[in-house]
């Protein structure tokens, strides 16, 4: 299922003209080797473009001949295949490189005779001692220093460019090329995706750009050693799919994982999404509620999403968003040479945006004056999870993608992220907005039938959950430490607060005696009647006797008691100012 939709996305978006056909696809290259008449260098072309932020140069993308696997390329590679040039002390690897470079370019130019392949194959018909000096050919050609070494000792890749111009503007190269890749030696079989009699592919390309994977790619699919072999197959052969399948699948997955806007990073998982129209505009919706920073287009996305799940008709951009669209959301890790896929999801767009929406509700919090966003992005939440003054400030390899993927299909939340909340709130000896909004989704999906009637967005005086209550009183004792003690620089909170949400009946019956004589110590009247009524009434929901211990749950009820007491108080006092 995930190949196939991966293919139609891929015909989809070369229906458009979006992406790269069979055999192509977008190479990075940094320099032009101009090639004048007789094949001789005559120039070298900066082909380096600037990047989308800052003033860093990176290098250009141009649609060239596809190589599979890293085999070398035609018309374009490094230093070391295109001149034979040994920068790593290996003068025979370097030799094989530059024939290598050659036997291609002359096999897939051996039946054209234009102008431009003309000029190439002069090139290529050049001995390797002629590029012995390639440095001094190069200072000679006017490159700087900084391009010199770009070319001999950081990889960049070189695009030969007979008179000048793009070897691809030649129309007869381009169909030799084309007819050199659809040649196949590659037996036939029945193809496990497209269901047709087709080449099958040995070897499939590789995906680049999944965080924390190989730097030249990684397989999605693969088979490297014999013990995966069965029936006397070999590598791809063991579970057969096209030439074309594996180009159509792969080039659209790239296409995925290259575009910034609509790629998600969660932890050590890449997520993408699409539609099998390819319609960018359900991507834009999705991502961006997961990756957007900017409150406007947050409440934007809010509200549209609360209208594709009421049935509403829906334009995202001008576009039309059709809730019963099929929406695949997957996530890939990386595993050494090989990728992982961590979760596939395919279900229609509306439903999608109707999980969503469940869990921003669950996560509705009141929150202080300072917070500017509504709704938590996911970023937001894993960081909650770990320590801020730690040099390494990832989140556990698999729990962003447990998180994510409980989000999306409407599944309990991991308990490593309650474990995770519970243990940064027991460090940090206090719990924020985001903490609270992460503790009571938690509560509330996970244990449904228990906390639906107690949890709400802000305080409820009504409560008689003994733990939530726990927590409110554990903020009335702190309110009159404050009042008692204006200014003060440590509280309570910052000695018996992680206790006081474990083990109560050892901690409370001394918080009330501080808090008695806390109260005596307030001069003005009514703000001491005030201390000592707060700390009556919830005493008398109470009762006299403390819980020897709070269970796991209990301690996040303690916590959102706690919290939305505070932020009570604190939103008291700013409607009095």
């Amino acid at each position: 299922m995930l190949l196939q939709s991966l293919v139609k996305l891929y015909e989809a978006w070369a229906d458009k003209g979006e992406i790269e056909k069979l055999g192509w696809n977008p190479v990075k290259i940094s320099y032009g080797i101009s090639l004048d008449e007789d094949g001789n260098v005559d120039e070298i072309i900066h082909l380096k473009t600037n990047a989308p932020k800052g003033n860093k140069e990176i290098p250009s993308l141009i649609s060239l001949p596809m190589p599979v696997k890293r085999s070398v390329g035609f018309l374009y590679d490094n230093v070391t295949y295109v001149f034979g040039y040994d920068n790593s002390n290996k003068p025979d690897r370097a030799k094989q490189c530059f024939d290598c470079f050659r036997n291609v370019g002359n096999k897939v130019l051996e039946n054209t005779d234009d102008e431009f392949s003309s000029v190439i194959k002069k090139f290529l018909q050049k001995d390797y001692s002629e590029f012995e000096n390639l440095s001094d050919l190069l200072t000679n050609l006017n490159c700087t220093e900084n391009t010199i070494d770009d070319i001999l000792n950081k990889g960049a890749n070189l695009l030969l460019m007979p008179l000048g111009k793009f070897p691809t503007d030649s129309k007869a190269i381009c169909e030799s090329w084309n007819s050199y890749y659809e040649h196949s030696n590659a037996p036939k079989g029945i193809c496990l995706v497209t269901g047709k009699d087709d080449h099958i592919a040995k070897l499939h390309p590789v995906i680049k750009g999944i965080r924390g994977a190989q730097a030249a790619g990684a397989s999605l699919v693969s088979f490297n050693a014999t013990a995966f072999d069965s029936y006397g197959k070999e590598n791809g052969y063991n579970a057969p799919v096209s030439e074309y399948a594996a180009f159509a699948y792969t080039s659209a997955l790239n296409k995925l994982v290259s575009d910034n806007d609509h790629r998600i990073f969660a932890g050590d998982t890449t997520v993408v999404c699409w539609t099998e129209d390819g319609e960018s505009a359900y991507q834009d919706v999705f991502a961006g509620i997961f990756n957007s920073d900017d409150e406007v287009k947050q409440k934007d996305l809010h509200d549209t999403i609360v209208s594709i799940v009421n049935g509403n008709e829906v334009k995202w951009e001008g576009i039309p968003l059709n809730p019963s669209n099929n929406f695949y959301i997957l996530g890939i890790s990386p595993n050494s040479a090989r990728l992982s896929v961590r979760f596939f999801i395919q279900n229609t767009f509306g439903k999608v945006m109707e999980n969503l929406l469940k869990n921003q509700q669950r996560m509705e919090m009141v929150k202080p004056g300072f917070e500017k966003f509504d709704y938590i992005p996911l970023w937001r939440i894993l960081g909650e999870t770990v320590n801020k003054k730690s040099r390494d400030k990832k989140c556990k390899p698999h729990l962003a993608g447990d998180v994510l993927n409980s989000i999306i299909n409407d599944y309990n939340y991991p308990s490593t992220l309650y474990y995770g909340i519970l243990g940064r709130i027991s460090a940090e000896q206090n719990i924020n907005w985001v903490k609270a909004s992460v503790l009571k989704a938690y509560l509330l999906k996970n244990y449904d039938s228990k906390y639906k009637e107690e949890i709400t967005v802000d305080y409820n005086e009504n409560s008689n959950n003994k733990a939530y209550l726990l927590g409110v009183l554990f903020s009335n004792l702190e309110e009159i430490q404050n009042t008692a003690n204006p200014g003060i620089k440590s509280t309570i909170r910052d000695r018996y607060f992680t206790a006081a949400s474990s083990t109560p009946s050892r901690v409370f019956p001394i918080l009330i005696d501080l808090a008695q004589n806390h109260i005596k110590k307030i001069s003005n009247v009514g703000a001491k009647v005030n201390c000592q009524k707060m700390l009556t009434e919830t005493m008398s929901k109470l009762g006299d006797k403390f819980p020897n211990r709070l269970k796991l749950d209990e301690k996040g009820m303690f916590q959102l008691g706690y919290y939305q007491r505070t932020q009570e108080r604190f939103t008291g006092k700013e409607d009095k100012e």
